[in-house]
């Protein structure tokens, strides 16, 4: 695994070796990044999240018609990307299976965040 110094950011007089030194941490950093999304890819991830809500029935005798408090529920949904319009009902428990991928996803979604934040880094040095 290759670590990079964000001190590079502050740090004017580097020389020539140690910005060589730290594009190569940079750019492998970046591939063990790409590995892993690529990895994790595989294992079909969801891009999204799970809300729940309670919810009144309708029925005229039923608790939850005289009482808020007294909803039925929690009833899970899945909300997927992009924009989060798409809903599907996963019912009163979340499936494990929908979880992980929800998690496989999430996971996904931050190794991204970092390999663009390592990538700018890496143009902010090939600028200098």
């Amino acid at each position: 695994m290759f670590f990079y110094d964000e001190s590079i950011n502050t740090c004017p007089n580097m020389t020539v070796d140690k910005i060589s030194d730290v594009k190569i941490n940079l750019q492998g950093a970046i591939k063990d990044l790409d590995y892993q999304i690529q990895s994790l890819s595989q294992q079909d991830p969801l891009f999204g999240f799970i809300s729940s809500k309670y919810i009144r029935c309708g029925k005229e005798n039923c608790r939850c018609k005289q009482s808020p408090k007294s909803q039925h529920g929690p009833y899970f949904y899945l909300r997927l990307e992009p924009e989060y319009k798409f809903t599907k009902y996963l019912g009163k428990r979340i499936p494990d299976a929908v979880e992980e991928r929800i998690i496989i996803g999430s996971t996904i979604k931050e190794l991204e965040r970092k390999r663009k934040k390592l990538n700018l880094t890496l143009e902010k040095i090939d600028n200098l």
